[in-house]
């Protein structure tokens, strides 16, 4: 039977190595969120093969197209979960930045990956107690390590899919390896990550207020 068109766009954007499953399989073994938020998405449902509940936000018109079937997406889905429910996928065709239909403290996980600072306009929607794992390739991680409403509590290393999450030794998970003074604006400015002393693929707060 040939692909769906939904599967043949994931399969484009995100076959083999290039799913990156190995970073949710790690957050599932150390947390298990009832609802995930994964803002600037694109279409990365792999979030969904490992996560029963995710709410997907992006405004890029591929992902659009890709999410109009989503009963293709779906039963994409369906063909690759790890768990017995069936999947809910929703997408918000929306800016991050902007309101989208949900409602705000409703999630347990907040994804932050490759899309930007989302760590502060998406706060709202996260549960105080809940977590945000991001990465800090446009340096939205570094951003957060100075939000007094986050608390780093883990990161994430590894190579390729075998990953893990670390709790213990976090000090030293924002030393940059040059010194410099890391404010918001500093690092929104440079629009990218900060290499530091110990990197991580992701790192792990908790909303704290």
């Amino acid at each position: 039977m040939a692909p769906s068109a939904a599967e043949a766009l994931y399969e484009k954007h995100y076959g083999g190595d290039r799913a990156r499953r190995g970073l949710f399989d790690a957050l599932a073994r150390w947390c298990t969120p009832r609802r995930v938020l994964y803002p600037g998405s694109f279409l990365h449902v792999t979030a969904s093969f490992v996560f029963p509940s995710v709410v997907y936000v992006d405004t890029d018109r591929t992902a659009k197209r890709f999410f109009a079937s989503m009963d293709d997406v779906v039963a994409l889905v369906a063909r690759n979960k790890a768990y017995r429910q069936k999947p809910k996928l929703t997408f918000h065709s929306a800016s991050y930045e902007a309101d989208f239909d949900e409602p705000e403290g409703s999630f347990d996980l907040l994804l932050s990956l490759y899309a930007g600072f989302i760590s502060q306009p998406c706060k709202r929607f996260l549960k105080v107690g809940g977590v945000l794992a991001a990465n800090d390739s446009h340096g939205d991680a570094g951003l957060a390590s100075i939000d007094p409403d986050y608390s780093l509590i883990g990161v994430v290393r590894g190579r390729g899919d075998r990953l893990r999450v670390e709790e213990d030794g976090l000090e030293a998970s924002f030393e940059p390896k040059k010194p410099m003074t890391r404010t918001e604006a500093s690092l929104r400015e440079r629009g990218r990550g900060v290499a530091y002393t110990k990197s991580a693929v992701a790192y792990l707060f908790r909303r704290t207020r």
